[in-house]
């Protein structure tokens, strides 16, 4: 009885120590962003109204931004787009819809 215990509490002790190991972690390949086309950047949506940008404007994901080896508009959509250290129990409530992600916009 007592060694089940333990063995139990041992195991909740490794499974939550694992869970908030933090790990580094950036948007998905599907992440919204805007594409602007004169420029070939790409502007993140918090980065839009002070965005250096034109009237060829199209909506895609980070993917396709990639695809096309656009530039990041400004500092402000770099950084916006940069990974960051999330405990890996944060990247599962989001991967599986949980939680917002902080790229979801």
């Amino acid at each position: 009885m007592k060694r089940g215990l333990l063995i139990g509490i041992g195991a909740v002790v490794v499974v939550t120590a694992v869970l908030s190991i933090p790990v580094e972690a950036g948007p998905s390949s599907d992440t919204r962003i805007i594409l602007e086309h004169t420029n070939k950047t790409y502007i993140s949506p918090p980065c839009y109204e002070q965005a250096n940008k034109t009237n060829n404007l199209a909506e895609a994901d980070i993917q396709k931004a990639q695809e096309l080896n656009y530039q990041p508009e400004s500092s402000c959509t770099a950084n916006s787009l940069a990974p960051i250290k999330q405990p890996i129990a944060s990247i599962l409530t989001e991967s599986l819809g949980m939680k917002q992600s902080q790229w979801d916009w």
